[in-house]
């Protein structure tokens, strides 16, 4: 009887060992599954330093334009290239005569930023168009702002974070699409201070009426 109980409790030893070692192979499968994918992610994420030269080089000589996009998308983009936002902000740069006032909320002093993004009131508007323009805002960028922006999302492509790398991968590819219209040959200031909306949507086919 002793025997037979032994004998029961080693196979079912042996059975846990082996559920678990399967288990772990398993286990090691899916991480190396999910590293490969990962590093695939990144690949495709990561812009070449040739490509982004020739984006800055041609981003500087613009003289400006007005970006429309969400004011979560602004907020993402100018978070990284000048060190912080807020989505209510519309300046960047304290008023003039403002330096011996009591602070008050809105008013911001350039030294909390890591970069100056030199965006008085008057170079962001805020859109108010009913239900289809809640959020949107214009930003007059400089060639200046938006090769800071470019710099800043192309080293948040190469982060770890694999959602982050594909959201700033993604805005780098829609500001590369302006970049790309810039045609260094044409007479200047043809197209100073264009539109250009970050604003991808459904066909309209798959809107629902009503």
């Amino acid at each position: 009887m002793l025997k037979a109980w032994r004998e029961e409790f080693r196979a079912n030893q042996a059975m846990k060992r082996q559920i678990e070692l399967e288990r772990w192979e398993q286990e090691k499968g899916w991480r190396e599954e999910d590293r490969a994918a990962r590093q695939k992610a990144l690949a495709e994420n990561a812009v070449g330093l040739k490509e982004h030269n020739d984006n800055i080089r041609a981003a500087t000589g613009v003289s400006y334009l007005t970006l429309v996009c969400h004011e979560d998308t602004w907020t993402f983009m100018a978070i990284r290239a000048f060190g912080q936002w807020k989505p209510a902000w519309t300046q960047s740069t304290r008023p003039p005569g403002t330096m011996d006032r009591p602070h008050h909320p809105g008013i911001l002093e350039e030294q909390r930023f890591t970069v100056d993004p030199n965006l008085p009131e008057g170079r962001i508007r805020k859109v108010a168009d009913g239900h289809t323009g809640a959020g949107m805002q214009e930003v007059l960028l400089s060639g200046h702002n938006l090769a800071q922006l470019l710099k800043a999302l192309r080293e948040g492509a190469q982060e770890d974070d694999v959602a982050a790398s594909a959201r700033c991968s993604r805005l780098y590819n829609k500001l590369v699409e302006f970049v790309d219209l810039i045609d260094p040959d044409a007479e200047s200031g043809q197209t100073t201070g264009i539109r250009y909306r970050i604003d991808d949507s459904m066909d309209a086919a798959h809107v629902k009426k009503g």
